[in-house]
């Protein structure tokens, strides 16, 4: 007896299942409206893209692309991310002489992931991008953004952890550290390693004050009063800068009412090399991971033959369903308005009745089969449909 094959699907992705899907456009639908609203027009990009896209001369390619060739030997990769794709479009078909491009997306992302709850290696996400602009008040755009872009997704109850690449930059080039150093340090702090911390910097020779800043590093979690006290403290212009920096986002925070959710991270690295301002990332409490994230990156264009300044964030789909799921306020249970069965003889009716209902905003099912008025009550519910018609 042949055993039956039992079909699976790739390592790191799933089906969205009926319910889900429906969840799931819906959230996608109202986050890509409220980037609308904030005067953000959407692209589409291909799923992917040459590997030279992707290549910076400084980092390489991620480690965790898929590659590929076509039939003309030609190195592909799937889109690892949407900001290197967009920073392609608008320097290569967005010519138009706008200063300000405000730019928003919905797409599927491709990165090989140790797959586990909150991580696969095939993802929803939907982001913005402002280019053009270098001003504080454009990061907190997009910050304030990101969080009415969660809220109008379902969400109440996260944090948004904000942070400034150029504060650790800055005490890493007073601390004189070299590129292998600086590496080594960064990758620990990324980590939230505070033991292998403390052992890389008794190696390190810097002044006694200097080291302690970079002790604390990994706690420097806090509020404006946090800002102010390490204003007294570091001593190099690079680091002071970025805080004045934060103090100047989170002002305008404020008049847009969403600074009650940020906490400054001043140890905050994102894993995606191409940041040079604020950063930041969005947690919740019953997820390890964070569901949204960004920041600046003002260098990245130079790579696409434009110096261009740029800040923007990217958004979880199915990280944001996810927590729902965990919150218990997922939906997945579909309802229709109206099923509708028919006696022998009455398809034409029924038929008729479904589209006079469609026509009116109602959902339908209509039976497909003949049946009885007590059979017809059992398909309703089978079917999920809130009434019964029926067609005698």
């Amino acid at each position: 007896m042949t055993k039956k094959k039992v079909l699976q699907i790739p390592y790191g992705t799933k089906d969205v299942l009926p319910g889900e899907a429906r969840v799931k456009r819906e959230i996608e639908n109202s986050i890509i409206n409220n980037f609308m609203a904030w005067g953000y027009d959407e692209v589409e990009t291909r799923t992917f893209e040459y590997l030279d896209t992707f290549v910076d001369e400084s980092t390489g390619l991620l480690s965790d692309s898929f590659k590929f060739f076509d039939r003309n030997n030609q190195a592909l990769v799937l889109r690892s991310d949407m900001t290197k794709p967009i920073a392609r479009m608008v320097s290569t078909r967005l010519n138009d002489g706008r200063q300000i491009k405000r730019i928003s997306y919905l797409a599927n992302i491709f990165r090989y992931e140790e797959t586990q709850a909150g991580r696969q290696c095939e993802f929803s996400q939907a982001g913005v991008e402002l280019m053009g602009a270098a001003e504080p008040s454009a990061d907190a755009e997009v910050l304030a953004l990101a969080i009415s872009s969660l809220r109008v997704a379902g969400l109440s109850d996260f944090t948004v952890s904000l942070g400034h690449s150029d504060f650790i930059t800055g005490l890493m080039e007073e601390a004189g550290l070299n590129e292998d150093q600086a590496e080594e340090l960064k990758k620990r702090v990324l980590q939230h390693d505070l033991v292998g911390l403390e052992a890389l910097l008794s190696t390190l020779p810097m002044a006694e004050e200097l080291k302690e800043v970079f002790q604390r590093l990994l706690l420097l979690h806090g509020d404006e009063a946090m800002l102010d006290e390490l204003q007294e403290t570091v001593k190099n212009a690079k680091s002071r800068q970025a805080l004045r920096n934060l103090s100047e986002i989170f002002q305008l925070a404020k008049e847009y009412g969403v600074a009650d959710v940020i906490r400054f991270d001043l140890s905050l690295i994102r894993s995606l090399d191409y940041y040079t301002g604020m950063v930041f990332e969005v947690y919740t409490f019953d997820m390890g991971f964070p569901i949204c994230g960004g920041g600046r990156y003002d260098k990245m264009m130079q790579g696409f033959g434009k110096s261009c300044p740029a800040t923007g964030f990217a958004v979880g789909i199915d990280r944001i369903m996810l927590v729902l799921a965990r919150q218990q306020k997922l939906e997945t249970k579909t309802e229709w308005d109206f099923f509708i069965a028919w006696n022998y003889g009455k398809l034409s009716q029924a038929i008729a009745k479904s589209v006079e209902l469609r026509k009116a905003g109602k959902t339908v099912k209509v039976a497909t089969t003949a049946s009885t008025r007590t059979v017809a009550e059992n398909e309703r519910k089978a079917n999920d449909c809130k009434e019964l018609i029926f067609i005698e």
